[in-house]
């Protein structure tokens, strides 16, 4: 996932009108990126009366990559309405992070997905969650106009999503 990952993070930069190793030391120079395992129980969802293997989210890094077993059960909300994403057996799925949208300024956005169940079997995943090093700044990149988030640490943007959404956050 390593190279993929790096060579994506140049796609994109270079995308925004940078040049393409833009990412490689603020990505890859002590990154939190991670792999991590997930297990969905064999619970049917039933999202009319809010049962999911996962809930409605969107990732706090830059961007998540999914290599997928086939088995349906991914769902990204597009134009108001909850699709299907088609997962045919070893396709790598790209999600776009939080970080990069605001790196962006909006020009790419964060994917808000969940995860449903239909069949009632387990479900495994291995997500790629490629994140910075925790003292990179997210900062509106200079081809991007005017920025309309304030400048932030990785580390702490990470800690104040775990403060909002925590155990002990209004948003629980």
């Amino acid at each position: 996932m390593h190279e993929t990952s790096v060579k994506l993070s140049q796609i994109i930069g270079y995308s925004l009108g940078m040049p393409a190793d833009y990412f490689d030391h603020k990505i890859f120079d002590e990154s939190v990126s991670c792999l991590r395992p997930l297990h969905y129980f064999p619970e049917k969802s039933d999202p009319e009366h809010g049962i999911f293997g996962a809930g409605a989210h969107s990732d706090w890094g830059m961007v998540t990559l999914l290599y997928t077993d086939g088995q349906q059960g991914l769902q990204v909300f597009v134009d108001g309405q909850w699709r299907d994403v088609k997962e045919p057996r070893g396709t790598l799925i790209c999600n776009i992070g939080d970080m990069l949208q605001r790196w962006s300024n909006n020009k790419y956005k964060s994917t808000r997905h969940r995860v449903v169940n239909m069949k009632g079997v387990d479900r495994y995943s291995i997500p790629y969650f490629l994140n910075p090093a925790p003292d990179s700044v997210i900062t509106t990149l200079p081809t991007c106009g005017t920025p309309k988030y304030k400048d932030i640490t990785c580390e702490d943007y990470v800690t104040n999503m775990y403060d909002a959404t925590g155990p002990n956050s209004i948003a629980s």
